[in-house]
């Protein structure tokens, strides 16, 4: 079973973006308002200053900081006040920005390869959407594993 479309066929144009340098409360809010409605992408594409692709930031991105800071505060479970101490180190978190934690940089795909590479990349990385980028490493779209499944499941379940 070979998938012969490209990924321009495939991809959601209408997709976040947030800059690299952004603080993470902003990050925060943006992958909020992004789960809340349109596009109900898994994440933010995150762009550096000239508007380049560098790397995106989901929902897992934020839960793994704040697994990290978590184990900052508490050495292990069912320590007393472990609440206080975990917001007390949480503070840190205002002065950390997205490029701090971001993830999938530099993983991208073009416009014109097969929407079978952005599939094997997608179950492989384990990623949670792939950034399709032009000849200028501008995003134009993103490609989620929501789009894969859709594809895909059909002709597993015929």
């Amino acid at each position: 079973m070979e998938l012969t479309k490209k990924n321009t066929d495939m991809m959601i144009r209408t997709f976040s973006t947030i800059k690299a340098d952004a603080p993470l409360k902003e990050a925060y809010e943006a992958i909020k308002q992004n789960l809340e409605g349109p596009p109900h992408a898994p994440g933010l594409v995150v762009i550096d200053a000239e508007g380049k692709y560098a790397g995106v930031l989901t929902v897992d991105d934020l839960m793994q900081e704040l697994g990290r800071l978590y184990r900052a505060a508490c050495d292990k479970p069912g320590k007393n006040e472990w609440l206080a101490s975990f917001f007390s180190i949480c503070e840190i978190i205002k002065f950390k920005t997205v490029a701090e934690i971001m993830s999938g940089k530099r993983l991208s795909v073009r416009g014109g390869d097969p929407f079978e590479k952005s599939c094997e990349l997608l179950l492989y990385k384990k990623v949670n959407l792939l950034v399709v980028v032009d000849e200028k490493a501008k995003p134009v779209g993103i490609i989620t594993r929501r789009k894969v499944l859709e594809e895909v499941a059909p002709r597993m379940f015929k």
